[in-house]
C-alpha cells in the first residue's frame, strides 16, 4: 500500500500541506481535485519522490519511499508527467524502451525486455507508428507513448499529472477511456489530477479534494463531488444533475 502519513510543506513561510493524510485504494484509481493552489499539485509531488515532505512520511509497503534505491522505488511507481519535451528525437519503440532501465543490469540487460516492450506497444496500438519519431506525432499519440513508457516499467502504481490538459476532448475521451480499461483488465493502482470534475465522476473510483492545503472531503465521487463541497472549495454555483448514465457537474 502507498500511503501519506501526516505530512507536511511549506514554500519558505507559506504552508502549502497542512497534516495531510490519505491511503490510495489499492487497484483503483484515485483522482486528486481542487482549485488552483490547494496542494493537490505538491502532494502529488511528494506521493511520487519528486519533493520531500518537511514532516510526516510518504510510506509504501510500510517503509518510507525515501529509503527504496532510485531504480527499486522505479520498478514500483512510473509517472506520465504533465508535459513532456524531452526525448522527441527518439522514435516511440526507443523512448518505450527507456521504461526497462530499471531492470538493466551493469553489463546487459537481465529480462526479457523485447516481448515486454512488444506487448506494450501493441495494448496502446502503436505498432504503426513505432519507428516514428515522438515529435511527429498528434498530442493524443504521444501521450500514449508516454504512458507506453511508465507501463514498461511493470509499476505497481501509476501517477498522472493532469494526463488530458494539451488533448482536444476526443483525446480526452479516448485516453481516459484507456486508463479505465488498463486499470480493469491488469489492477494497476492510479493516482492522477483532473481539473475537469465530470471526469473525475465518470473516471474515477475514488476522489480526493483539497482545499487550502487540507483535505476536504474523500471517497466515492459521488459523496466528494457535491454542490456544498463545489461552493466551499471551488467558489461555483453549480447543481449536480442525475441521469440514466450517472451524475453529471454544470456549473451555474
Amino acid at each position: 500500500m502507498l500511503e501519506a502519513k501526516n505530512i507536511n510543506f511549506s514554500y519558505g513561510k507559506k504552508q502549502i500541506l497542512d497534516d495531510v493524510s490519505i491511503k490510495l485504494a489499492e487497484h483503483q484509481i484515485t483522482t486528486l481535485i481542487g482549485p488552483n493552489g490547494s496542494g493537490k499539485s505538491t502532494l502529488f509531488k511528494l506521493l511520487t519522490r519528486s519533493q520531500k515532505a518537511d514532516s510526516g512520511q510518504v510510506l509504501l509497503a510500510d517503509k518510507d519511499i525515501w529509503q527504496y534505491p532510485a531504480r527499486d522505488f522505479a520498478k514500483e511507481v512510473a509517472i506520465v508527467h504533465q508535459k513532456n519535451d524531452l526525448y522527441d528525437d527518439l522514435t516511440v519503440e526507443e523512448l518505450i524502451k527507456m521504461g526497462r532501465l530499471p531492470y538493466v543490469g551493469l553489463t546487459k540487460e537481465i529480462d526479457n525486455q523485447d516481448e515486454i516492450i512488444k506487448q506494450v506497444i501493441e495494448y496502446l496500438e502503436l505498432e504503426p507508428v513505432k519507428n516514428k519519431l515522438v515529435s511527429q506525432l498528434s498530442g493524443g499519440q504521444q501521450q500514449r507513448v508516454w504512458l507506453g513508457l511508465a507501463l514498461a516499467q511493470q509499476p505497481r502504481y501509476l501517477f498522472l499529472d493532469e494526463p488530458t490538459t494539451y488533448l482536444d476532448l476526443h483525446f480526452q475521451m479516448r485516453f481516459l477511456t484507456l486508463l479505465k480499461n488498463l486499470n480493469q483488465t491488469t489492477k494497476l493502482t492510479i493516482c492522477m489530477i483532473l481539473h475537469d470534475l465530470n471526469q473525475a465522476l465518470h473516471y474515477s473510483d475514488q476522489v480526493v479534494l483539497l482545499s487550502q492545503g487540507k483535505i476536504k472531503s474523500q471517497g466515492l465521487p459521488e459523496e466528494v463531488i457535491t454542490e456544498a463541497n463545489v461552493k466551499e472549495s471551488f467558489d461555483i454555483n453549480c447543481r449536480i444533475i442525475e441521469t440514466e448514465d450517472g451524475k453529471f457537474f454544470q456549473q451555474l
